[in-house]
């Protein structure tokens, strides 16, 4: 991140434009941008602006901008999704639901899986239902493999090949499998 000149704004109107200088972290290209007051004012505290390439300069960053309109730094992109990419068809985009009860009538809540589908619940039931018990049998499959690894008894021998090189020179319950390791320097 740099941290760049700031310059003051006078006060503006909610509905007025600021103009914002901004310069491009990587290849220093400066150009002044427009933007909408009420942008920066929703807000916390700082302003991530993402400024695409080709709108200053070749080089795609952000900026990041304080209450004041000042520039407090900037940061360099290192990976950007093309816009004209429509990527995977399969993305519905759904409106906002308008009340709590239709919100929660569409998650499923079961144990620790949460799901949210929204549209008509009663359609989506079946389809929930095979992804909760596909879950369920993933997380079982799971559970019985942690359940074998903990189970397992191991030899000394197996022990000492997956630690041989955490084990010190002198140890005494190791010390036959340590003078027989052609890995170890042998001292003996």
């Amino acid at each position: 991140m740099a941290i760049v000149k700031t310059t003051n704004h006078v006060e503006l109107k909610a509905d007025e434009l600021i103009h914002i200088q901004f310069i491009c972290p990587v290849c220093k290209s400066e150009k002044e941008l427009s933007i909408n007051k009420s942008v920066i004012n929703q807000a916390k505290q700082l302003t991530t602006i993402s400024i695409p390439q080709n709108k200053i300069c070749q080089h795609h960053f952000q900026a990041f901008v304080d209450k004041n309109f000042k520039v407090r730094g900037y940061q360099k992109v290192d990976f950007s999704f093309d816009s004209d990419n429509t990527g995977d068809q399969s993305i519905i985009i759904y409106n906002a639901k308008r009340n709590d009860k239709e919100l929660f009538k569409n998650l499923m809540l079961k144990a620790n899986y949460v799901e949210y589908c929204p549209g008509d619940a009663e359609n989506h039931k079946g389809e929930r239902q095979n992804k909760f018990n596909h879950q369920k049998k993933k997380n079982e499959i799971s559970r019985v493999k942690k359940l074998r690894i903990e189970k397992k008894e191991m030899t000394l021998e197996e022990i000492y090949e997956q630690f041989w090189d955490f084990i010190d020179d002198d140890n005494q319950e190791f010390r036959e499998f340590i003078i027989k390791d052609q890995r170890r320097e042998n001292k003996f």
